[in-house]
């Protein structure tokens, strides 16, 4: 039996990007709407923070709306935010940043412009592909759901990356059996676009043969495959070096690894980092990854401590300053979230860049408070730790020099950010 109709009005955006509405003392989140929009609507489940609802019909749009640019909006999990003008949108995102440092008692007076977003520039993509009796499914999951969107555009994928999809389909239906699913991880490398496949198939050597002579038709420059629990990648075919160039310094990048989602993003992040260190002697360089900005901050004549809770991410860091011969350059394996460099240990330093996962970095931001570091910079994928971690360094004796929104993530409500603290 259907669920009854109700008509509603959209009052505000969430912080996931729905609309937001009421249905007497209950929020009610509405997917794809804005302020402003009258909806007919079904109230479908409950949950903790209100009730998840879907739109039958926009009765009268709210102002602000915009054409999306993707036929798949809507269904794709990908994006959330295509039917926002720019305007609008972007004041949403900074606002995502102003309210995350409101709710902990911080000025947002820092707060810089938004740099926008272009599309077609997201230089990494994690596509999901199934092999069914009637041909490959490729793409990325539908919103909420584990159900594959089969791709035929994407606006925010690089278009070399975008233009693999029809090539990875033909593929799947060579190495995949019928029911199979993989993992696909595409990134686009200054060697050219690298591929990983994880699934749970082995690599016998009719696969093996699959995959070089796809490397060699497509041009990539190269694949590897993992089986989802068992180890590491296995290399399968490089035909180029897969590196990026972070600073002077090209880094051999292994393959699946983190890399910053736009090249635009990551200039703007550096060049925050790069100017908040200037003159600066010593530096750690916290959950560093592959050398992001280990590298770049080396440029600037700096001696740089590496340090991040991932090993082959620190062997990849010191290959990169052996080969450059940046004796100045340092790493350590040390899990920050759990071991934490301590005040006396931080008095080694002038300065101090962290750019931890989504949950921030609160064991170490503490550390930091109590120590006698100059500068902070602290780059965040998430303004609600962010704002965790920037109280922290407040109450203990730093001001908020400056904060940098980034939008790195096209139409979606991830924000990046590069944040610079001063005692």
């Amino acid at each position: 039996m259907a669920k009854p109709e109700i008509e509603l009005l959209v009052e505000s955006l969430g912080a996931r990007g729905d609309g937001i509405a009421r249905h007497g003392e209950d929020r009610v989140f509405l997917p794809f709407t804005l302020p402003g929009d009258r909806v007919r609507a079904r109230l479908e489940r409950a949950g903790r923070e209100g009730i998840a609802g879907r739109v039958v019909e926009i009765v009268q749009p709210g102002p602000g709306r915009a054409e999306p640019p993707c036929r798949h909006f809507g269904a794709c999990g990908g994006c959330a935010l295509q039917h926002l003008d720019v305007g609008f949108y972007a004041e949403w995102k900074t606002g995502l940043l102003r309210t995350a440092l409101a709710r902990r008692g911080l000025s947002d007076g820092a707060v810089e412009p938004l740099l926008p977003g272009r599309p077609g520039t997201r230089r990494r993509a994690d596509f999901t592909a199934l092999r069914r009796g009637e041909g490959v499914v490729i793409g990325f999951n539908a919103r909420m759901s584990h159900r594959v969107i089969d791709l035929a555009e994407c606006p925010i994928l690089l278009p070399e990356i975008a233009a693999l999809v029809p090539a990875l389909r033909t593929l799947c239906a060579d190495i995949l059996a019928v029911g199979d699913k993989a993992e696909l991880v595409v990134a686009a490398t200054e060697g050219g676009l690298d591929l990983l496949v994880v699934d749970a198939g082995g690599l016998g050597l009719k696969r093996r043969e699959a995959l070089v002579a796809f490397a060699e038709d497509r041009d990539l420059a190269r694949i590897s495959h993992r089986h989802p629990r068992q180890g590491g990648p296995e290399l399968v075919v490089e035909r180029r070096p897969v590196t990026m160039r972070f600073g002077e310094v090209a880094v051999p990048i292994p393959p699946g690894a983190f890399l910053q989602a736009t090249a635009d993003g990551e200039a703007a992040l550096t060049a925050v980092v790069t100017e908040a260190a200037r003159d600066v002697v010593t530096i750690a360089d916290l959950y560093c990854g592959c050398g992001t900005f280990t590298f770049p901050l080396a440029a600037t004549g700096a001696a740089v401590h590496a340090v991040d809770g991932l090993d082959w991410q620190i062997r990849t860091v010191e290959r990169a300053a052996r080969a450059a011969m940046l004796n100045r350059v340092t790493a350590e394996v040390r899990d920050l979230a759990k071991r934490a460099l301590q005040p006396a240990q931080l008095a080694a330093y002038d300065a101090v860049v962290f750019d931890p996962p989504r949950a921030g970095a609160q064991a170490q931001a503490e550390a930091l408070a109590q120590s006698n570091v100059p500068i902070v910079v602290a780059i965040s994928c998430n303004p609600a730790s962010f704002a965790r971690d920037a109280r922290l360094l407040v109450d203990g004796g730093f001001h908020i020099e400056r904060i940098q929104p980034v939008d790195q993530f096209l139409w979606s409500p991830h924000l990046e950010l590069a944040a610079v603290f001063r005692r």
